[in-house]
């Protein structure tokens, strides 16, 4: 079987060597869970998201603005299993999509944007919090002209 740490390890090696330790931090800060707010906010909104998404879109959102990479969101989406049960990037493709639905159809203020062979990036107003809960869901409906081109 291949490293399956090999892609992540790849990605840190492709920085510049003074930028390798603090890339390498935070790709383990996709490892911690979301802090229980921001499952908290997700779940008042009524997205139903597992615990995988969840961990996926917090990790898009803490790198708000940045390109986050496919093998960190996979990383991110994997942090309860073994090396050996990770997903695949193809899965985590499909779930980006999934979650992109879920938020436009609360007509939340929130883009994913994708750039092939980079990764995606979530952008949002500065007011929009998705630890707000119920309460940025309704900032956003009153802001929705605010919505990020």
């Amino acid at each position: 079987m291949a490293d399956p740490m090999a892609p992540i390890r790849a990605e840190v090696m492709a920085q510049p060597a003074a930028e390798r330790l603090e890339y390498a931090l935070d790709l383990l800060a996709f490892h911690l869970d979301p802090i229980p707010p921001f499952y908290d906010g997700v779940a008042s909104m009524g997205l139903a998201f597992t615990n995988a998404d969840t961990r996926m879109l917090h990790a898009l959102d803490v790198k708000r603005g940045r390109y986050v990479s496919l093998n960190a969101l996979v990383s991110a989406r994997c942090l309860d299993r073994p090396l050996d049960e990770w997903t695949t990037p193809e899965k985590v493709v499909l779930k980006i999509g999934a979650v992109r639905r879920r938020l436009e159809k609360l007509a939340l203020p929130v883009v994913i944007t994708t750039w092939r062979g980079v990764g995606y990036c979530l952008e949002a107003p500065e007011w929009f919090r998705f630890e707000d809960g119920a309460v940025a869901l309704r900032l956003a409906r009153e802001n929705a002209r605010e919505v990020p081109q």
